[in-house]
Formats: structure tokens, sequence, C-alpha cells
């Protein structure tokens, strides 16, 4: 049931369904059980999530700007100086609005929901209250993840980074369940923390857009998630790991050429 489930999961780039928009109540419901199953270091959760929906269409717009960094191979932004809406691929230069308009002349780029996952400074819980009393322990840097002076710094990033992914891992299969599909974005401008000047290293998006053009994200942001039903027809510019006839093939690599057993 396991692999017959996420086997169906595929990467969604231009056949978002603009018209069955999943409801707001639908995907509270959907973080709410996903909060429940999710695992997280001392049940702290360290990130933040700002969720984006059908009425957010400016917002959405932005994000999609801001996950273009290159201005061939995306299909999130289309270069100003484009006019016609032409792109270069592998089989030749196309007409983006004819593979990525629905009949109504929606953009199917859109996903009717965008997840922005976050940093985020937690207040301690009840186990860490406790532990610190058993313990005698005073000093908070024991638990990055509560301590203002480190949960920007590289080792709480790394340990968000990991649990946002198992997170979304487990609201990825409750998504599938109920005929969701959900796509994953890292390609965007990175945030990384500096001590010593005591801010942000931001990096510069020369294509698209940069995370300050979105007031809502304070915090280093860590991944970006698509929500929605998937809209009749064929994706042109999706990738698959199935058909290796497809120009779009992307092949896995063997299992031996990951995994070394030890004996």
């Amino acid at each position: 049931m396991i692999e017959e489930l996420f086997g169906k999961r595929r990467q969604i780039r231009a056949r978002w369904d603009q018209k069955r928009l999943p409801s707001k109540e639908t995907i509270k419901d959907l973080l709410k059980r996903t909060m429940k199953i999710a695992p997280s270091k001392q049940n702290l959760f360290p990130f933040k999530i700002h969720a984006y929906g059908p009425d957010d269409l400016e917002e959405r717009k932005i994000i999609g700007q801001i996950c273009a960094l290159f201005k061939t191979g995306s299909v999130n932004h289309m270069d100003s100086e484009n006019k016609k809406g032409m792109i270069k691929t592998a089989m030749g230069n196309i007409n983006v609005n004819e593979h990525v308009l629905d009949d109504q002349g929606n953009d199917m780029r859109l996903s009717p929901w965008v997840l922005v996952f976050e940093q985020r400074l937690c207040e301690p819980n009840n186990f860490i209250k406790e532990y610190a009393k058993l313990h005698n322990i005073t000093d908070e840097a024991r638990f990055t993840q509560v301590c203002p002076k480190r949960y920007r710094g590289a080792s709480n990033t790394k340990l968000s980074s990991v649990e946002i992914g198992m997170f979304i891992k487990c609201l990825a299969g409750l998504c599938l369940e109920n005929d969701l599909a959900i796509s994953y974005i890292k390609s965007f401008p990175e945030w990384v923390w500096k001590d010593g000047n005591g801010g942000y290293s931001k990096d510069i998006n020369k294509v698209g857009l940069s995370w300050d053009s979105l007031p809502d994200i304070t915090e280093a942001p860590i991944m970006v998630v698509q929500i929605g039903h998937v809209a009749p027809g064929e994706d042109y510019f999706a990738s698959n790991s199935v058909d290796p006839n497809d120009i779009h093939w992307e092949n896995k690599p063997s299992l031996d050429t990951i995994v070394r057993f030890n004996k």
C-alpha cells in the first residue's frame, strides 16, 4: 500500500487544476493530521509554515518568481524581455502559453496552495522545562531550538531542514490519499545566518525576485511545497522516472551506487 501510494507522486510543474481548489479546511486538516504523526526532536517542530491559498494570488505569483533562478528551464517565471513567451527546450523553441494555460486562460503553473517553511524560535515545552530542573541546567543553549542566540545557526538550520523533510513526507502521504498532488521546491535564494554581523547573508536572485519581496518571510526560508489537484492532460514540462523513451526521463542510479553494506 505504501509503495503504491508514493509511487503515484509526480512533480507537477504546469498542470495544476485551476477549477478544483482544495478548501482552507482541507489543507488545515491535512496539516493537523501530519502534526500527529510527524517526528520531531523533543516535539518542538522548529519551523513555521506560511500557507498561501486561492485567495492569495499575488503572493503565489511572487513565490513563483522567487523560485526562478535561471532564464532557461523554469516554467515559474517568464523573462520580462521575452514578449512572445517563447523558451528554448530540448525539443526546440516552444510557445509556453500553449502548454501552461487551460481552456479558460488560467495559468496552470500556479498551484492552488503554496506552503513556505521557514525557521522558527521555539518556546520550551514541558519536557525541556522538566529536564532542565532535573539536571539543574541553566544554559538554554543545550537545546538550540529554544535558544534565541543559537536557533538561527547552522546546527539548528540542519535540524530544521531534516524535520521539515520528514514532516513533508508525512504530509505527502496524506495528500496522495486524498487525491491531491504535492510538489517540492528548493530552488530559491538562500539565507545564511552570520553570527559576526548579527544578520542574514541573503542570496540575490538575478533572474526573478528575492524573498524580501514577500514581507511575511522574516526567518530563513527552507522549503516550498505546492498542493492541489492535477488538471487533465499532459504536463509538458514534467520529468519522470518511469519511461526511458521520454525526453524528460530522469533515470535513477542503481541501488548499488548509493548503498554499501558493511559485510
